[in-house]
């Protein structure tokens, strides 16, 4: 190929049609179970209100509920992956040679909040009731994700529930069993357990004229994305993790059974779990998927409180929720 700017822009109007092929080809699944929002500031500041306004029997003047905010923030992060395009490669017509990886990239681009929200995940499994540690995983560090009460997102000591002095802890995950971790995510809410906070979509760049210092001095291109964004906990309410052996029933009804249970700080039900089994989540890694399967598909359940029990029953969990199988959670 001739190396003149009009043949440059077809070659890299064509790479960014590869690119966002392969993006919008891929099948994530973040947006199931977290909510976006979108940031205009290099910190995010969160106003949570640490309970819902309840209808009261109006008698005498109006009650005004003074709704008590804390201060919660989100910093966002930057994010970039660049290609490298041999100007060489071009001019002998090998280019074809870079669309494999400008579609990985693509894939790539829009897998980044399924990372960022599972490696959060992740991080509050591997580090319950630490709200100070931190874990790394797909060469990314995860704080531990820590909520608007200052207790960590999943935590077996219990989140505060109640007037102020006059609280009671309330538990969100049992660590007490040795399998991997799988969790119950009621998505059905404006609000939802996790968040991916958005302050500035990812976008395609090229670096491609001849008079650029890095073209001109290494006959090299340069074809890359970059953003800015951050995953965060939202409300603890909604999600549930266990480690408890998946093909026993009984260990998924405790968990929907400890979710149900869930009051506000006013006393009343928040109606966890209530909703269409359309928005309730079991979220687990690869390595459960079978037990998974088996209790929310099959039509018949276990006899004896264990799957690998020989007197079958009717499955009562048949489609009690969505499946979503990760191996982010590996």
């Amino acid at each position: 190929m001739e190396i003149t700017a009009a043949n440059l822009s077809i070659f890299f109007t064509g790479a960014n049609l590869v690119f966002q092929r392969a993006f919008v080809g891929a099948k994530p699944t973040w947006d199931k179970i977290a909510m976006t929002t979108k940031s205009s500031t290099a910190v995010e500041a969160y106003p949570w209100m640490k309970q819902t306004p309840q209808i009261r029997e109006w008698i005498g003047e109006r009650n005004l509920q003074a709704l008590e905010t804390t201060s919660f923030t989100v910093l966002n992060r930057d994010w970039e992956s660049t290609i490298q395009i041999d100007r060489k490669a071009l001019e002998d017509d090998t280019y074809g040679l870079y669309e494999p990886m400008l579609a990985l990239l693509g894939r790539s681009v829009a897998f980044h909040p399924d990372v960022m929200i599972y490696g959060m995940l992740k991080s509050a499994v591997a580090n319950i009731d630490s709200p100070s540690s931190s874990s790394t995983f797909f060469n990314i560090n995860f704080p531990a994700p820590v909520c608007y009460d200052g207790v960590t997102l999943l935590s077996a000591n219990g989140h505060p529930v109640g007037p102020q002095g006059n609280t009671t802890l309330v538990a969100n995950c049992n660590n007490g069993g040795s399998g991997p971790f799988w969790f119950l995510i009621d998505a059905s809410r404006p609000v939802r357990p996790v968040m991916f906070q958005i302050r500035k979509p990812f976008e395609a760049v090229h670096m491609s004229m001849p008079t650029d210092e890095y073209v001109f001095n290494n006959r090299q291109y340069r074809f890359g994305v970059d953003g800015r964004d951050a995953a965060a906990p939202g409300f603890w309410q909604f999600i549930y993790a266990s480690n408890q052996d998946l093909n026993n029933p009984s260990n998924y009804e405790a968990a929907r059974s400890a979710m149900r249970a869930i009051k506000g700080d006013d006393g009343l039900p928040m109606f966890v779990w209530d909703d269409s089994a359309e928005e309730r989540y079991l979220v687990v890694p690869t390595t459960l998927e079978g037990p998974a399967r088996r209790l929310l598909h099959n039509e018949f359940g276990p006899g004896g409180g264990d799957f690998d029990a020989s007197t079958p029953s009717t499955n009562i969990w048949k489609n009690d929720a969505k499946l979503i199988v990760t191996p982010l959670l590996n």
